[in-house]
């Protein structure tokens, strides 16, 4: 559903799936705005990229957050989609205080959950208001199909993404409290990838191996790492796929989930969506 997307901001772009989404919503002819922290890479996708925008900033500068996203709302008052999208991930052992730092640990959190946190609280009023005027809106945030099932090499990782998962459908319940006018134009949408191989574990690959074959030794690395693996074309290819099924009501789904990431979903939504249900809570 492609074609409620006009003018799309995605944050964390320079690398990995922001890279790709970057690239793909820039050849279906949308206005792209893109930030990281890289300038030099932002220079780069800018000049092969012809029309896209560049904003240099790190999510985890909070108190620079505000003037950043006041900036780029001043300059693009009809960005009706946000991607929020960055992330790192850490590989270590909670049981060997020398694998990993407090520093580390604090960081992960800080990117991954806080940052999110704190942009999708001052991109959701701009979307909820352009949502009114009968514009529609999209805010996806970027969780992880281990938010659903976490794996022992990655424990913030995992906990951050989880919080994520939770974040998202706790602004799809905040939005049910909307006029339904506004209900029907905005969409708050959860990306839920497999094991894509972007680099995001480059630095912790081969130790993480090693940590499976100690950890789980009815698995083979072959199998957790390259069979399970996606190439981001490939990742890519799918995600539009998703995105352009839509929902009875002609909403976008509420997860696009590919591989591990559709399972991880499906398994949640048969277990827990009963529950919100008879809690009369929007999931």
């Amino acid at each position: 559903m492609t074609d409620r997307i006009n003018t799309i901001l995605i944050i964390g772009a320079t690398a990995g799936l922001g890279e790709a989404f970057t690239r793909r919503f820039h050849g279906l002819g949308k206005k792209v705005i893109i930030t990281g922290r890289n300038q030099t890479k932002l220079d780069t996708l800018a000049k092969e990229l012809d029309g896209i925008s560049t904003r240099q900033f790190d999510i985890t500068d909070f108190a620079a957050l505000p003037a950043n996203v006041a900036s780029i709302l001043e300059e693009f008052p009809k960005l009706d989609s946000v991607i929020i999208n960055s992330g790192i991930q850490k590989s270590f052992n909670l049981y060997d205080p020398l694998s990993i730092t407090p520093d580390e640990i604090k960081g992960e959190i800080e990117t991954n959950l806080t940052g999110p946190t704190l942009l999708a609280r001052l991109f959701a009023p701009h979307l909820l208001g352009l949502a009114a005027q009968g514009i529609k809106t999209t805010l996806f945030t970027t969780s992880s199909s281990l938010a659903y099932v976490p794996l022992s090499f990655y424990p913030t990782y995992c906990a951050t993404k989880a919080g994520v998962h939770a974040l998202t459908l706790i602004l799809r319940q905040q939005l049910a409290f909307a006029p339904e006018a506004i209900k029907k134009n905005m969409n708050i949408v959860e990306i839920v990838p497999p094991y894509v191989d972007t680099g995001l574990d480059k630095a912790h690959r081969e130790t993480t191996i090693a940590m499976q074959d100690r950890l789980i030794p009815h698995y083979t690395s072959t199998i957790l790492f390259h069979v399970h693996a996606r190439l981001p074309t490939e990742y890519i290819e799918k995600f539009f796929e998703a995105l352009e099924k839509v929902e009875p009501d002609g909403s976008l789904k509420k997860e696009i989930g590919v591989g591990f990431g559709e399972a991880g979903v499906a398994t949640w939504r048969a277990a827990f969506g009963p529950t919100y249900d008879q809690m009369g809570l929007t999931t």
